[in-house]
């Protein structure tokens, strides 16, 4: 199955169920759905950018 990430024009705001990432050296912005958070594919990409940036958050509750 494959992710699509539909583009919404918006300058300032993000829609709610939305959130907004920032992505390379010009800081281009990629509205993402909430929903994808729970996609086994789209936290497959999220661990390889962290292995690949060096981030590292904590995790649980």
């Amino acid at each position: 199955m494959a992710i699509r990430l539909h583009r919404i024009v918006s300058v300032n705001k993000v829609p709610k169920g939305y959130f907004a990432v920032y992505v390379g050296e010009n800081q281009k912005r990629i509205v993402i759905r909430v929903s994808f958070l729970n996609q086994p594919q789209f936290q497959e990409l999220l661990g390889l950018s962290e292995e690949e940036f060096g981030y590292s958050h904590p995790t649980g509750g």
